[in-house]
């Protein structure tokens, strides 16, 4: 790849957004949500370890991604369970790691070259230019 620094640069800022709007403490907003937030939490664990996923392609590398976006996952329900306004959810940690679980098992299929294609074609647009 010809931009991986910028690649795990941006993964890291999604970890930093995960994190953020995990733990601090969210706006009152009277929304009924029901269980359209599992849906939220499978797809960003699910993108998560998808990002990453591209980045490295050893098996053992990415064993490691999903046990780390499983445990990311874990903690920030436990540290939520310990704060006043957010609450320890055990559903939302099924649905962070069956998303994390579900990209993992997409990377066998050609899913885990999105990002390379995207690198090489973002190369050869900056070289023609």
């Amino acid at each position: 790849m010809y931009y991986r620094n910028l690649w795990l640069t941006i993964g890291a800022f999604y970890i930093g957004f995960i994190l953020a709007a995990s733990l601090l403490k969210a706006p009152d907003i009277n929304v009924i949500i029901n269980h359209t937030d599992k849906a939220a939490h499978f797809l960003t664990y699910f993108i998560l370890v998808g990002w990453f996923i591209q980045l490295y392609q050893k098996l053992s590398s990415r064993i490691i991604i999903l046990i780390s976006a499983i445990a990311l996952g874990m903690l920030i329900e436990f540290l939520q369970g310990m704060t006043t306004y957010r609450s320890f959810d055990f559903a939302d940690e099924i649905a962070n790691s069956i998303g994390a679980l579900s990209a993992f098992i997409l990377a066998r299929t050609t899913f885990d070259s999105l990002l390379a294609t995207f690198d090489h074609w973002f190369y050869q647009l900056k070289k023609t230019n």
